[in-house]
């Protein structure tokens, strides 16, 4: 039987450079290190266009996270603050139209920035993944189904659910009930799954965290940091000797070599991780020609032996002859 392989894409949004607002208004730093140039404000939306276009031709499957009210400015039903929602109406489109055959999608919680009061809408003095430190599930339950609940007026359904930094880590008991219990009041979902866990393990495969009478919850864990985070700002361009040297990382041109392979010989499942601003890599999509290129090694040297595979679809074999269950529905 092929092993399953999948790719997480974290932060993503219409027009937003989610990573450039971190660093300028949480941070309070307008550039990552003395030296590098400024981060672009934005993402355009050609690119992920181009993203779908890799997507598409090397068969890649995984998650990719929408981020509900990205920095709290509005939200992706009405449109992103400071640009023609006409725009956030076309990045939709494009991701939910040219995506939903390849990728699982999930909120990152609501603004991956500063927490929201739910009540009143406005900003918490703390990020979320600060205020997550000291939630319990029954506040963490609403305020997973409120990012559930507007991807879901977007056109969007999330099948999962992505922590943005580590929200959730320290109450994680709470956190897992909690994201059962949201998935089944807005979708009426028995079996999901999360992204919290990046395990520096070969021999990492996916795991129930959460069961009940109603509900099973699966933890799906990346098997190493994003390998391209450096591309954010250090690699200028994308000749194909640096691609090259990038995707060695993953797996080399022969197959023998690399993350994938390492987990594949320890008997794990290859779950590998980037972020849109990796891929963005400042403007030069360095990150995106890695992942192409990495779509094209799969596809070249291991054929048969992996199989491209949503976070839900992990989540699904995971459970398979689990006693007491049958495939839970979706």
């Amino acid at each position: 039987m092929p092993v399953p392989v999948a790719f997480l894409v974290d932060d993503p949004t219409p027009m937003l450079h989610l990573y450039r607002h971190h660093i300028v208004d949480i941070s309070r730093k307008a550039t990552l290190a003395a030296g590098r140039v400024p981060l672009t404000e934005t993402i355009p939306n050609a690119f992920l266009g181009r993203f779908c276009d890799v997507v598409e031709a090397r068969g890649i499957r995984g998650k990719f996270s929408i981020v509900p009210e990205p920095q709290g400015r509005s939200d992706v039903v009405r449109g992103i603050e400071g640009f023609d929602p006409a725009l956030t109406r076309e990045w939709m489109a494009t991701a939910t139209g040219r995506l939903a055959p390849f990728m699982d999608f999930c909120p990152e919680m609501l603004t991956h920035s500063w927490a929201v009061d739910l009540p009143t809408g406005k900003f918490l003095p703390e990020t979320e993944h600060d205020w997550s430190r000291h939630q319990t599930r029954a506040t963490l339950a609403p305020y997973i189904a409120r990012a559930l609940s507007i991807l879901e007026e977007a056109g969007v359904d999330a099948t999962g659910v992505t922590s943005p930094w580590m929200f959730g880590e320290e109450v994680e008991r709470e956190y897992v009930a909690a994201i059962a219990e949201a998935q089944r009041t807005v979708h009426g979902r028995a079996l999901s799954w999360y992204f919290l866990h990046i395990k520096d393990d070969p021999m990492t495969r996916p795991w129930v965290a959460y069961r009940d009478e109603g509900s099973i919850l699966v933890s799906v864990a990346a098997c190493s940091d994003d390998l391209l985070w450096d591309t954010i700002w250090k690699h200028a361009g994308a000749d194909a000797a640096l691609v090259s040297s990038l995707a060695d990382g993953f797996l080399t041109a022969d197959g023998r070599a690399g993350l994938i392979r390492r987990v594949l010989d320890a008997g794990g499942w290859p779950v590998f991780l980037s972020h849109w601003q990796t891929l963005w890599s400042n403007g030069h999509e360095t990150g995106l020609a890695v992942i192409d290129e990495v779509g094209k090694r799969v596809l070249g040297t291991l054929g048969g032996a992996v199989e491209w595979t949503t976070c839900l679809g992990m989540a699904k074999k995971t459970v398979e002859g689990l006693p007491g269950t049958t495939r839970p529905a979706s």
